[in-house]
C-alpha cells in the first residue's frame, strides 16, 4: 500500500493505493485498486517543504495515522476488506495448501554452486529438459518427504510457486544419470562456495568414517570379466581372473547382518561439522581400502590446506598413513586398547601398553566428592609406516591413553554381563555351539568322559580361559588414541577425538531423516546420484544449524558433543507446516510460524509472520531469504 498524489479538475488529490499481482491459469496481471480516499491536498498540507515526501515516510514506518488508526493496522483491514468484497471467508482458507516451508530450502541451491554446474552443463550438452529443477525437486523431497523417485516426482506440485517444468517421469531418470556424471564437480563447487563464505571452511580438522546401505534383494551385482576370442575368462600373471568392472552391490560386512548386498559410502566433514566430501564403494570394499581411494581425491581437489584427519580404530592403515603423512597431512586415530594390550613400540627401554596403563603416573580429576573421574597421560615413540610396496618413513608417533568413569561403568556393566553369560554356556555347552563365534576367544571346548575323566564316550565341555577374562577386567575404562601431531596437547587431542560423535549424527541423518535407505534405484549411477542428494541435503541441514548455532552464540562441539541448534526432524517437521493458501487471487493466509521456523527466521534476520500477504509480498519475502543466507 502507498501514497498516491493526483490531480483531480486540477485540484492536488490524496489517496491509499495497493498495487498486487493475480495469478489465474499461471498466468500473472497487475492490479491497482484504490483502498481510500483520503481527499484534497489542501486538507492535510501544513506549509512545510516535502510534506507529500514527509507523509509517504509516515505511511512507510507505520506512523501515519487514519480516521484514527495506525497506517500498519489500517492496511491489515484494508486487505480484509477486500478479502470480503470478494465474498471468501478469511477463516476457512484451508481449500488448497501449497508449501512456503521450502523457502529457507531454495537459496543454498544456488548458493552452493549447485546450479551453476548444472545450467553449465545443460547449455553444453544441449539439454532440453529441465535438470535444475528436478534437482531441486529431489533435494526439497529428500529433506521434507523422502520417498521413491516417483513419489517425489508426483509431489512436485505442493510448492506455491513451481519447482519444475517437466512433465514427464523419465526425465528424472535422466537427471539421476546427469547427477552422477557431475557428482565430483558438484563437490569441488559447493566446497569453494561454503569457503567463500562469511561460515568458511574448517578443514584443519577433518573427520572421516563409512557405513553401508543395504538393498532389499538377495542377488549382488556381478563382476564383469574379460574375455578372450572364444569367450572365456581371461587370468592375469597369477592365474586370478582379469576384471573389467566390479559389481557395486555386494555382500559384505554388515551390523545388521542382512546378509544382502551392500553399498559403502564414505565421508568428510569438517570442524564445523560440515560435508566436505564423500564417495561410494562396493559393498566389499575394507574400509581402510575405501579410505585410501578417497583420501586422494578430497585432498587434492578440495584445496583444504593441512589436513589432520580423525578416524575410528577401522582406519588404522599403515599405508593410508603414510599416504597422509607424505602429503603434508596428519591424523588422529583411535587405537584398540584390547588389540594392543600386551603390544609395545619399538624402541629400547618401551613398555607394553598393559604396563605403561598400570603405571599409576597421570594426569588426574577428581568430582567435588574426592572420587577420581579422569585421569590421562601420553607417550611419545617413533614409528615406521611402509605401504603395499614396501617403501618405509619412519615417523614420531604420540599415544594418549585415558580412563574416565563414564566408560569404565558402560565396560563394567559389558563385562559383567560377558562374565555371568560365560557361566551359563560353562553349564550348558550344547548351546554355546550356536554362539561359538561371539565367545570362542574367552572359552576352549573340550571332549572327556566327565566320570573317569579320559576321552571315552566323550562329552563337550567349556573350560574358560581366565587369562582371557582377566585382561578385559583390566582394560575396563581405558582409551586410547594415536597420533602423527605430536606437539598437541592432550587434552586437545582427545576432545578433537571426541568431535567424531559430529560424523555419527550425520549418519544417523542420512540414514533416518533423510531415509537414505531403502535405495529405490539399482544402477550404479543412480545410486551414486541418489547418495549426491543425500549429500547435498545433509550439507543443508548442517549450513541451516549451523546459522542457528551462531545466532545463539552456542559452541558447535561441547564436552557431551556434536551440538545441532534444532535437529534435522524438527526442522523437516516445521518446514513442512509452513504452508499458505493459494486460492485467493489477491491475498493470502499463511498457518502461524512455529517457534523452529521463528528460530531460523530469527537467525538470519527476516521475519516470518506473514499476515495475509500478496503475491509480490511472498516473492519479495522469497528474495529476502536469498540475500540474507
Amino acid at each position: 500500500m502507498y501514497l498516491d498524489c493526483f490531480k483531480n479538475h486540477g485540484k492536488p488529490y490524496l489517496r491509499l493505493v495497493e498495487n498486487y499481482t493475480e495469478i489465474t491459469d499461471n498466468k500473472k496481471k497487475k492490479v491497482r485498486k484504490t483502498i481510500k480516499n483520503l481527499g484534497p491536498l489542501s486538507k492535510y498540507d501544513d506549509g512545510e517543504p516535502d510534506f507529500v515526501k514527509r507523509m509517504k515516510g509516515q505511511l512507510h514506518r507505520g506512523e501515519l495515522i487514519i480516521d484514527g488508526i495506525p497506517s500498519n493496522e489500517f492496511k491489515k483491514r484494508a486487505k480484509l476488506s477486500i478479502i470480503f468484497d470478494e465474498h471468501l471467508d478469511v477463516n476457512n482458507f484451508h481449500l488448497n495448501l501449497k508449501n512456503i516451508g521450502y523457502f529457507f530450502l531454495e537459496p543454498w541451491v544456488k548458493l552452493l554452486g549447485i546450479s551453476d554446474v548444472l545450467n553449465r552443463y545443460k547449455n553444453d550438452s544441449k539439454t532440453q529438459y529441465d535438470i535444475l529443477g528436478i534437482t531441486k525437486l529431489l533435494i526439497f523431497e529428500r529433506i521434507l518427504e523422502p520417498k521413491s523417485k516417483k513419489t517425489t516426482f508426483m509431489n512436485r506440485d505442493k510448492y506455491l510457486f513451481p519447482i519444475t517444468t517437466s512433465k514427464n517421469l523419465n526425465d528424472i531418470y535422466k537427471t539421476l544419470d546427469v547427477l552422477s556424471e557431475t557428482s565430483e564437480s558438484i563437490q569441488i563447487r559447493m566446497n569453494t562456495k561454503i569457503k567463500q563464505s562469511e561460515i568458511g571452511r574448517v578443514a584443519s580438522i577433518t573427520y572421516y568414517d563409512v557405513t553401508n546401505y543395504f538393498f532389499e534383494t538377495h542377488y549382488p551385482d556381478e563382476d564383469i570379466y574379460q574375455l578372450d576370442s572364444e569367450g572365456k575368462i581371461e587370468k592375469d600373471e597369477k592365474g586370478n581372473p582379469i576384471i573389467l568392472k566390479k559389481g557395486f552391490r555386494k555382500r559384505g560386512f554388515c551390523k545388521r547382518k542382512s546378509g544382502k548386498p551392500l553399498v559403502s559410502m564414505g565421508l568428510f566433514i569438517d570442524d564445523n561439522g560440515i560435508p566436505v566430501s564423500y564417495k561410494t564403494f562396493p559393498g566389499n570394499t575394507h574400509e581402510s581400502t575405501g579410505f585410501k581411494n578417497i583420501i586422494v581425491p578430497t585432498l587434492n581437489n578440495k584445496d583444504l590446506g593441512k589436513v589432520i584427519l580423525v578416524a575410528d580404530n577401522a582406519m588404522y592403515d599403515q599405508e593410508a598413513q603414510k599416504l597422509l603423512v607424505e602429503n603434508g597431512n596428519g591424523y588422529i586415530i583411535s587405537k584398540s586398547v584390547r588389540e594392543t594390550w600386551n603390544t609395545k613400540p619399538k624402541g629400547k627401554n618401551s613398555k607394553t601398553l598393559k604396563q605403561w596403563a598400570l603405571d599409576e603416573k597421570y594426569n588426574e580429576q577428581y568430582d567435588k566428592n574426592n572420587n577420581l573421574i579422569f585421569k590421562s597421560k601420553s607417550r611419545v615413540y617413533e614409528r615406521v609406516l611402509k605401504d603395499i610396496n614396501g617403501e618405509k618413513i619412519t615417523i614420531k608417533e604420540k599415544q594418549v591413553l585415558f580412563w574416565n568413569i563414564k566408560y569404565y561403568r558402560k565396560n563394567l556393566h559389558e563385562h559383567e554381563k560377558l562374565i555371568n553369560e560365560l557361566e551359563f554356556y560353562k553349564n550348558n555347552p550344547n548351546l554355546l555351539l550356536q554362539k561359538k563365534k561371539k565367545y570362542k576367544k574367552f572359552v576352549k571346548m573340550m571332549q572327556i568322559d566327565q566320570d573317569t575323566g579320559e576321552i571315552v564316550n566323550p562329552k563337550d565341555i567349556v573350560i574358560l580361559l581366565d587369562k582371557k577374562i582377566q585382561r578385559e577386567k583390566e582394560i575396563l575404562g581405558y582409551y586410547s588414541i594415536v597420533t602423527s601431531e605430536i606437539e598437541l596437547e592432550d587434552e586437545e587431542i582427545i576432545d578433537k577425538y571426541k568431535g567424531l560423535s559430529k560424523i555419527e549424527d550425520s549418519f544417523r541423518i542420512i540414514k533416518t531423516d533423510l531415509e537414505g535407505k531403502p535405495i529405490y534405484v539399482w544402477t550404479e549411477e543412480h545410486i551414486n546420484a541418489h547418495f549426491l542428494i543425500c549429500y547435498i541435503a545433509l550439507t543443508i541441514i548442517r549450513l541451516i544449524q549451523f546459522e542457528v548455532l551462531r545466532y545463539q552464540e552456542k559452541e558447535m562441539v561441547s564436552a557431551d558433543g556434536w551440538k545441532q541448534g534444532i535437529t534435522a526432524e524438527k526442522i523437516r517437521e516445521s518446514l513442512n507446516k509452513f504452508q499458505i493458501d493459494k486460492n485467493n487471487k489477491r491475498y493470502y493466509r499463511t498457518t502461524e510460524p512455529d517457534k523452529y521456523i521463528n528460530l531460523l527466521s530469527d537467525s538470519i534476520g527476516v521475519n516470518s509472520n506473514l499476515e495475509l500477504p500478496s503475491i509480490d509480498e511472498l516473492y519479495r519475502y522469497k528474495h529476502s531469504l536469498y540475500t540474507s543466507f
